[in-house]
Protein backbone atom coordinates (compact mmCIF):
# COMPACT_ATOMS: atom_id res chain seq x y z
CA UNK A 1 0.00 0.00 0.00
CA UNK A 2 1.34 3.13 -0.59
CA UNK A 3 2.77 6.04 1.56
CA UNK A 4 1.63 9.14 -0.09
CA UNK A 5 -2.08 10.73 0.02
CA UNK A 6 -4.51 8.93 -2.41
CA UNK A 7 -3.78 10.76 -5.55
CA UNK A 8 -6.62 11.22 -8.78
CA UNK A 9 -4.45 10.54 -11.73
CA UNK A 10 -5.29 10.30 -15.45
CA UNK A 11 -3.51 8.19 -17.50
CA UNK A 12 -3.36 8.59 -21.46
CA UNK A 13 -1.69 5.76 -23.65
CA UNK A 14 -2.87 4.08 -26.80
CA UNK A 15 -1.93 1.17 -26.07
CA UNK A 16 -4.53 -0.55 -23.48
CA UNK A 17 -2.17 -3.15 -22.16
CA UNK A 18 -0.07 -0.69 -20.89
CA UNK A 19 -2.82 1.73 -19.71
CA UNK A 20 -4.33 -1.55 -17.96
CA UNK A 21 -0.86 -2.26 -16.24
CA UNK A 22 -0.33 1.55 -14.80
CA UNK A 23 -3.91 1.76 -14.01
CA UNK A 24 -3.64 -1.69 -12.12
CA UNK A 25 -0.49 -1.13 -10.07
CA UNK A 26 -1.61 2.66 -9.33
CA UNK A 27 -5.17 1.83 -8.54
CA UNK A 28 -3.70 -1.44 -6.02
CA UNK A 29 -1.33 1.71 -4.36
CA UNK A 30 -4.66 3.54 -3.05
CA UNK A 31 -4.88 6.42 -5.98
CA UNK A 32 -8.15 7.31 -8.21
CA UNK A 33 -7.42 6.45 -11.58
CA UNK A 34 -9.09 7.35 -15.21
CA UNK A 35 -7.83 5.89 -18.18
CA UNK A 36 -8.30 7.24 -21.80
CA UNK A 37 -6.57 5.82 -25.16
CA UNK A 38 -7.51 9.09 -26.96
CA UNK A 39 -5.59 12.31 -26.18
CA UNK A 40 -8.01 13.93 -28.72
CA UNK A 41 -11.17 12.84 -26.21
CA UNK A 42 -8.81 12.74 -23.04
CA UNK A 43 -8.41 16.72 -23.01
CA UNK A 44 -12.16 17.65 -22.03
CA UNK A 45 -11.99 14.73 -19.56
CA UNK A 46 -8.99 16.01 -17.86
CA UNK A 47 -10.36 19.31 -17.58
CA UNK A 48 -13.34 18.29 -16.22
CA UNK A 49 -12.03 15.47 -13.90
CA UNK A 50 -9.29 18.19 -12.67
CA UNK A 51 -7.04 15.29 -11.96
CA UNK A 52 -3.61 15.84 -9.72
CA UNK A 53 -1.73 13.85 -12.34
CA UNK A 54 -1.80 13.26 -16.05
CA UNK A 55 0.43 10.04 -17.24
CA UNK A 56 0.70 9.76 -20.56
CA UNK A 57 2.70 8.23 -23.32
CA UNK A 58 5.24 10.29 -25.61
CA UNK A 59 4.18 8.68 -28.60
CA UNK A 60 0.76 8.21 -29.97
CA UNK A 61 -0.73 8.08 -33.17
CA UNK A 62 -3.69 11.02 -33.82
CA UNK A 63 -1.99 13.30 -31.07
CA UNK A 64 1.42 12.46 -29.33
CA UNK A 65 2.30 12.95 -25.32
CA UNK A 66 4.19 16.42 -26.24
CA UNK A 67 0.88 17.95 -27.67
CA UNK A 68 -1.29 16.86 -24.99
CA UNK A 69 0.97 18.49 -22.37
CA UNK A 70 1.32 21.80 -24.36
CA UNK A 71 -3.22 22.30 -24.84
CA UNK A 72 -3.17 21.30 -21.09
CA UNK A 73 -0.54 23.62 -19.88
CA UNK A 74 -2.81 26.32 -22.11
CA UNK A 75 -5.55 25.86 -19.39
CA UNK A 76 -5.07 28.07 -16.39
CA UNK A 77 -7.48 25.60 -14.95
CA UNK A 78 -5.32 22.82 -14.91
CA UNK A 79 -1.96 24.98 -13.87
CA UNK A 80 -0.82 22.77 -10.86
CA UNK A 81 -1.73 19.42 -12.79
CA UNK A 82 1.55 17.35 -12.78
CA UNK A 83 2.40 16.10 -15.85
CA UNK A 84 4.65 12.66 -16.22
CA UNK A 85 5.79 11.18 -19.53
CA UNK A 86 6.01 7.53 -20.01
CA UNK A 87 7.73 6.16 -23.08
CA UNK A 88 10.94 3.78 -24.08
CA UNK A 89 12.62 6.66 -25.44
CA UNK A 90 15.40 7.19 -23.07
CA UNK A 91 17.33 10.09 -24.84
CA UNK A 92 18.04 13.78 -23.51
CA UNK A 93 16.52 14.64 -26.96
CA UNK A 94 13.02 13.41 -25.64
CA UNK A 95 13.27 14.13 -22.22
CA UNK A 96 14.24 17.61 -22.92
CA UNK A 97 11.27 18.01 -25.81
CA UNK A 98 9.34 16.55 -22.93
CA UNK A 99 10.55 19.59 -20.10
CA UNK A 100 9.76 22.23 -22.85
CA UNK A 101 6.01 21.27 -23.41
CA UNK A 102 5.58 21.65 -19.50
CA UNK A 103 6.06 17.56 -18.16
CA UNK A 104 7.12 17.57 -14.47
CA UNK A 105 8.64 14.16 -15.07
CA UNK A 106 10.06 11.29 -17.02
CA UNK A 107 9.48 7.35 -16.55
CA UNK A 108 11.48 5.26 -18.82
CA UNK A 109 9.72 1.80 -20.15
CA UNK A 110 9.77 -1.07 -19.29
CA UNK A 111 7.98 -0.39 -15.77
CA UNK A 112 8.04 -2.19 -13.04
CA UNK A 113 4.39 -2.18 -10.56
CA UNK A 114 6.71 -1.00 -7.50
CA UNK A 115 9.03 1.53 -9.12
CA UNK A 116 6.51 2.64 -11.49
CA UNK A 117 3.95 3.74 -8.13
CA UNK A 118 7.08 5.11 -5.94
CA UNK A 119 8.62 7.20 -8.99
CA UNK A 120 4.75 8.39 -10.13
CA UNK A 121 4.39 9.08 -6.34
CA UNK A 122 7.58 11.12 -5.85
CA UNK A 123 7.19 12.91 -8.81
CA UNK A 124 3.64 14.59 -7.69
CA UNK A 125 5.06 15.11 -4.50
CA UNK A 126 8.57 17.25 -5.40
CA UNK A 127 5.97 18.84 -7.95
CA UNK A 128 3.27 19.71 -5.64
CA UNK A 129 6.23 21.08 -2.85
CA UNK A 130 7.64 23.27 -5.34
CA UNK A 131 4.53 24.85 -6.49
CA UNK A 132 3.56 25.26 -2.52
CA UNK A 133 6.84 27.37 -2.21
CA UNK A 134 6.40 28.73 -5.10
CA UNK A 135 3.35 30.18 -4.13
CA UNK A 136 4.30 31.27 -0.52
CA UNK A 137 7.58 33.64 -2.04
CA UNK A 138 4.93 35.02 -4.61
CA UNK A 139 2.49 35.79 -1.55
CA UNK A 140 4.72 36.31 0.60
CA UNK A 141 4.37 34.52 4.33
CA UNK A 142 3.50 37.67 6.56
CA UNK A 143 7.14 37.29 8.34
CA UNK A 144 9.32 39.85 9.37
CA UNK A 145 13.13 40.15 7.71
CA UNK A 146 15.11 37.70 9.88
CA UNK A 147 11.98 36.28 11.87
CA UNK A 148 11.49 33.08 9.65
Amino acid sequence: MSKSKPLKIYIVDDDAQIAEFMTVVLEAAGHTVFTDISAVFAISRIVGKKPDCLVTDLMMSELDGIELCKHLRERTELKNLVVIFVSAKDSDFWKNRAREAGANGYIVKPLTADAFVSEVERIVNDAQAQADEESSEAHGDGALPGRR
